[in-house]
């Protein structure tokens, strides 16, 4: 009789745990940022909330335990690169709209005030884009591209990210398809990801390794990325292609079922203040070398701030999210 009230007890408590969300902090944090456990300690230390910084792996990875939860979410807050994926989610009602309230009190530059959607799906943090990247040591002066279409002088040596599991990687693809038109644009990657072994890659730090290794001549890769190495004294360097840069917004999005809109909102508050942004520069990897939306914060040193940016048709690129992410994966990942 006891070992079988026992067996209830635990078969109880591990139904409540599934049915009721899973953490006992102040605020759950999903993300795939570098610098968001940075960010959580900061506001825990300023306000005395817990936060529960959930980090699954990539964007995609993210966002499958996302779909996998279904409608019972275990998240209040996420963080993620893209806009375009964040204004899926929030056409899918997975995301709230952030109060305007919010928005308004943030101090953005005018760069930044025309990356907040009208949706409100999400609060730009940051921005970064997709550049090309270039290996000094393996490639001259006069032989690097400018452009993409000039990447087909390195078909088979071009390392890239694969859409499915990178939030950059989807928002440069959508991208590229809006700057060169849907057909012409899949016709220049056949030519150019002619190599699967190096244009399914998982991370930015992949194509890294590879432009720097030698694997690969050059690289599709998030600016940040290819500044972080750059900041540690390695051969590369970044090249933002004649056709333009889409613009890449850090997003962060709130549950629409969350229970704790008041730690969200303080949340967003402080990451919208100095203190938060400094929070986000507290270190060396890819994410800390964004490029600030904040009127008086300054990117850290070597963070260019003077590109002609794109803004993406967020419509366009969520509503043909699951196509083209097929698409890319049928023809260029292994």
């Amino acid at each position: 009789m006891l070992n079988k009230s026992i067996t209830m007890l635990a078969l109880s408590a591990a139904i409540t745990s599934f049915s009721a969300p899973a953490f006992s902090a102040d605020l759950v944090l999903y993300d795939a940022l570098d610098f968001s456990g940075k960010v959580a300690k900061a506001f825990e230390a300023k306000t005395g909330l817990k936060v529960d910084v959930v980090e699954p792996g990539s964007t995609g990875e993210v966002l499958g335990k996302i779909a996998a939860e279904g409608d019972n979410p275990q998240f209040d807050i996420v963080w993620l690169d893209g806009s375009a994926v964040m204004e899926r989610m929030a056409a899918d009602h997975i995301l709230q709209p952030v109060p305007a309230d919010l928005i308004d009190k943030a101090a953005f530059t005018d760069f930044g005030k025309s990356l907040i959607p009208t949706s409100h799906a999400f609060l730009p943090t940051g921005a970064s884009t997709t550049a090309i990247e270039v290996n000094t040591k393996k490639v001259a002066d006069d032989k690097t591209p400018k452009s993409w279409a000039d990447l087909k002088n390195f078909a088979g040596e071009v390392a890239a990210k694969d859409p499915n599991l990178s939030g950059p990687a989807y928002q440069w693809l959508a991208g590229f398809f809006q700057t060169n038109g849907l057909d012409t644009g899949k016709d220049l990657l056949a030519k150019v990801l002619t190599n699967k072994s190096q244009s399914g890659l998982s991370s930015g730090g992949k194509v890294n390794a590879a432009v720097l290794t030698g694997k690969a001549s050059v690289g599709i890769n998030q600016d940040s990325a290819i500044f972080s190495k750059i900041a540690s004294g390695e051969p590369v360097k970044a090249v933002y292609p004649s056709e333009g840069s889409i613009a890449l917004p850090q997003g962060l999005g709130i549950s629409a079922k969350t229970q704790h809109m008041d730690a969200a909102r303080k949340f967003i508050d402080f990451v919208t203040s100095a203190e938060g942004q400094a929070a986000m520069q507290d270190g060396k990897d890819t994410d800390f070398y964004f490029m600030p939306l904040i009127v008086g914060v300054k990117g850290k040193p070597g963070r260019p701030a003077d590109i002609a940016f794109i803004k993406l048709d967020d419509k366009v690129a969520s509503s043909h999210e699951a196509e083209w992410k097929q698409w890319y994966k049928d023809h260029f990942v292994p």
